[in-house]
Parts: structure tokens; C-alpha cells; sequence
């Protein structure tokens, strides 16, 4: 529950202290003070309220862990608890462009934009080509495997498994032959 401005707990250096010796009340105070104003801020940002709530969560959550390193200046704890919201708000845009989405994504709803049946039909799909792939000698699965699913390139194959390169090459074209057959 966000209150009100006039409501707000007055956010004083003895608050802070008390915050600071991990007194509940004190963080509790803090937290009604703050959260509102923190959520709205990230919400903006994101356009997502789930997300919002969640990064929100992770600025009270540095807060607590960082305000013994809080120095008392004279201004606003907000201008501190907006710093940690933005921090939090760059580090997960950072996670975010270096990752593929996680596997909890596939199983949303349609309310997050996923259709449940695509996901269905994804992973019966995937499940079939595991079954396909199982029908390969184990060299083809395992260059199939270094190709596709590790990256690699035909020389980089060779190197591993002490192969030619062109020995890797007809191996990869039979095995995809051969995937193709089985899958169709």
C-alpha cells in the first residue's frame, strides 16, 4: 500500500540511523515513504508493471544492503533511492542485451503476448527433432551438436575431434541428410 505525500513519514537522519542498525520499523517507514514514487519511476521507464515491481523490489533490496555506506548530506534519502532505481533499471537493459530470454518466457500466456499453443507446438517440435537426432550415428549427432548448438566452425570441429576439415564437412551434409530424411 503506497501512501499519500502529506502521509508520508518524514525521513530524518534518526530514521536513517535506525535503518542503518536494521531496525524493521525504520525500513518499513522508508519503504512506504519510497515505493510509490520508485514503482511509478520504473514503470515509466519499462512499461511493464510485472518488471516494474520486480526492479523495484531489487532497489529496496540494495538499499538494505547499501545504506550503511549512506552518508547524511541534507537531502532528500529519494535522490539516493532514485540512483539505486536507475542502477537497477541499467543493470537488468545491460543482463538483458547480452542474454537470449529465459526458458520461462516460452511458457507465458497470452496476456504477455505469447500464445500458449505456439509454445505447445515449439516444444513438440523440438521433441521431434530430438527423436530424429537420436536416429544418427553418434559422430553425426556430435558434429551436429559442435555445428549448431556450440557454434563452431568447421576448422574449430576438425581441431576438436581430429578430423579433417573436409572429413567434417561430408560428415555435417550426411548428417543433415539423413536428419532431413528422418524428419520428414
Amino acid at each position: 500500500m503506497d501512501v499519500s505525500p502529506s502521509d508520508r513519514p518524514v525521513v530524518s537522519p534518526a530514521l536513517i540511523e535506525a535503518a542503518k542498525s536494521g531496525n524493521r520499523d525504520a525500513w518499513a517507514d522508508i519503504y512506504r515513504c519510497y515505493h510509490g514514487a520508485v514503482l511509478a519511476f520504473l514503470l515509466r521507464r519499462t512499461g511493464s508493471r510485472p518488471l516494474a515491481e520486480d526492479l523495484a523490489h531489487d532497489t529496496f533490496v540494495r538499499a538494505m544492503a547499501g545504506i550503511r555506506g549512506f552518508h547524511w548530506t541534507g537531502t532528500d534519502l529519494g535522490a539516493w533511492m532514485f540512483t539505486i532505481a536507475r542502477n537497477v533499471l541499467l543493470d537488468h537493459e545491460k543482463r538483458r542485451s547480452t542474454r537470449r530470454e529465459s526458458a520461462v518466457a516460452a511458457v507465458a500466456d497470452r496476456d504477455s503476448g505469447v500464445r500458449v499453443e505456439d509454445s505447445v507446438i515449439a516444444a513438440a517440435e523440438a521433441e521431434r527433432v530430438g527423436a530424429a537426432l537420436s536416429v544418427l550415428n553418434e559422430r553425426q549427432r556430435s558434429v551436429l551438436r559442435l555445428r549448431y548448438w556450440d557454434g563452431l566452425s568447421s576448422v574449430e570441429i576438425a581441431d576438436r575431434i581430429g578430423l579433417r576439415v573436409g572429413a567434417v564437412k561430408t560428415l555435417t551434409y550426411r548428417a543433415r541428410l539423413n536428419l532431413r530424411r528422418t524428419l520428414a
